[in-house]
């Protein structure tokens, strides 16, 4: 299974992957963001099976993110 991590923060962005490769070696986290464009890009570029996003975020935020992709 393919996933994306989406967060502002670096030290939970990183805490996040770290933590999904420990409890889940099945996930291979292929792309991290650090705010919605570049989560954006990083989902259409890989197109995982999970995104894993923080909501508040600068710029555009992780729903109009989420949107975004659905209208993709």
């Amino acid at each position: 299974m393919r996933a994306v991590v989406v967060e502002d923060e670096i030290l939970i962005r990183e805490g996040l992957c770290k933590l999904l490769s420990r409890m889940f070696p099945e996930i291979v986290v292929e792309g991290v963001a650090g705010n919605g464009q570049e989560g954006l890009d990083c989902i259409e570029r890989y197109r995982p099976d999970l995104v894993i996003t923080d909501i508040k975020m600068p710029g555009m935020d992780g729903l109009e993110m989420l949107q975004r992709v659905q209208e993709l």
